[in-house]
């Protein structure tokens, strides 16, 4: 999908993969946060924060939390769903807008299998140099594939464990989704 596709989705619908209903996201949420930590994170990065629900979830976990991403509805909601928390909504694509800043946690949930095989190598590389020693990674991605996603989940998991600058400690295939946890060597 293009930022266009995104954008055409989140001006038909509220909230287009039902954030704030879908049993599946709240389960999903809830396991993702369990795999970010407690905290507190002096400053976390979200990839992919769409309307803000699970940046809401997290925000409480961090100092400083920034989302991004590329449609330009989706970040106007989100900024209305964290208004009065520690978050920063950015408009960008990914990586090409990913703010220069050293981030002790990065999410990615269901969002780097949207990106080509140039542009995850390309978002790799951007994050490697904007997190320290011991900064952690979490990705979430569902399973299933789908025609609008270039990636597969099982793709960009195999990706991300292959890195010689991250250690995964947690690689998990929960059936609907598979979750990692990897930290900067």
């Amino acid at each position: 999908m293009r930022a266009a596709d995104f954008e055409a989705r989140y001006r038909a619908e509220r909230d287009p993969w039902r954030y704030r209903s879908s049993p599946y996201e709240r389960a999903k949420y809830a396991a993702t946060l369990r795999a970010c930590g407690r905290g507190p994170f002096e400053h976390a990065l979200e990839l992919g924060g769409s309307i803000g629900e699970f940046s809401a979830l997290l925000a409480p976990r961090c100092r400083r939390l920034t989302t991004i991403d590329v449609s330009a509805t989706a970040v106007e909601r989100a900024r209305v769903r964290v208004t009065g928390l520690p978050v920063d909504v950015l408009l960008g694509a990914i990586p090409d807008d990913l703010p220069h800043a050293s981030f002790e946690l990065v999410v990615a949930s269901e969002v780097l299998y949207y990106l080509t095989v140039p542009q995850l190598t390309a978002t790799l590389a951007a994050l490697r140099a904007r997190m320290p020693r011991g900064a952690r990674l979490v990705a979430v991605h569902w399973a299933p594939q789908g025609p609008e996603r270039p990636l597969s989940a099982y793709l960009v998991h195999a990706a991300l464990r292959a890195q010689p600058w991250l250690r995964s400690h947690v690689a998990a295939d929960e059936g609907d989704y598979l979750l990692d946890v990897l930290t900067v060597r």
